[in-house]
């Protein structure tokens, strides 16, 4: 049988990954981008590790067992994986809630794991014009905006979510993410929170993003999406 998408997956169950919900979480690995402050760098390079379909089968029955009621697919980036829609259709067939952590790279991919999906949290980092600064790579606009669109169409509940990093963004940054995703179910406004493991030894040194420059986005951010919350 053919391996799955996962590439490794947490055994302990997430309270606060998923809310509202007991999580797995489960996690791809190969990512295109190489963030800066990627809080899982290990999962960036391709690996050819993977968890047979008896195997994932196996994991969720016990989890079911367990009263988890929902998976939590991260990475790396998931919708590199030739595999994703397969997993989803056995996660689903479970009767698992399943959310999808993305950056949106790959709409395609994004639109057809959509029917299997109760939840999408996509990362926005930056303006267009400056999001390669943080990915060191180059980026598709056009197909990030159409991951976005795709979101919006599609019945599913989602959040578009930006790590608010202290001296990256600014607030004309702000004001630019917000007109280019407007208008969004919910935008969420996330604490940076330094580790020694970040690829960049710089953001290794960050402090951990102040409450006052959290709520001063939210300000900001609320002139224009007004489900703006801290988290």
């Amino acid at each position: 049988m053919k391996p799955t998408a996962i590439f490794t997956y947490l055994s302990q169950e997430s309270t606060i990954d998923y809310e509202g919900h007991l999580s797995l979480l489960m996690f791809t690995a190969g990512c295109n981008f190489q963030c800066r402050y990627c809080h899982n760098p290990e999962l960036i390079p391709k690996k050819k590790e993977s968890v047979s379909v008896k195997e994932l089968q196996n994991i969720l029955f016990r989890a079911k067992n367990n009263w988890i009621d929902a998976v939590s697919i991260s990475g790396g980036e998931p919708t590199m994986s030739p595999y994703l829609e397969e997993t989803l259709r056995i996660v689903k067939s479970f009767g698992f809630h399943i959310k999808l952590d993305t950056q949106g790279s790959f709409p395609d991919i994004l639109q057809n794991a959509l029917p299997y999906l109760d939840y999408v949290a996509m990362d926005y980092k930056m303006p267009m014009e400056k999001l390669s600064h943080v990915t060191q790579t180059k980026i598709s606009k056009n197909s990030i905006l159409r991951s976005i669109h795709l979101l919006k169409e599609s019945g599913v509940d989602y959040e578009i979510r930006t790590t608010v990093v202290p001296g990256l963004q600014t607030d004309s940054d702000m004001i630019q993410i917000c007109k280019e995703i407007a208008p969004v179910q919910k935008f969420v406004l996330q604490h940076f929170v330094p580790r020694e493991n970040l690829p960049d030894p710089s953001y290794q040194k960050k402090p951990r993003t102040p409450l006052p420059l959290l709520e001063s986005y939210q300000s900001i951010c609320k002139e224009y999406i007004e489900q703006t919350i801290i988290r």
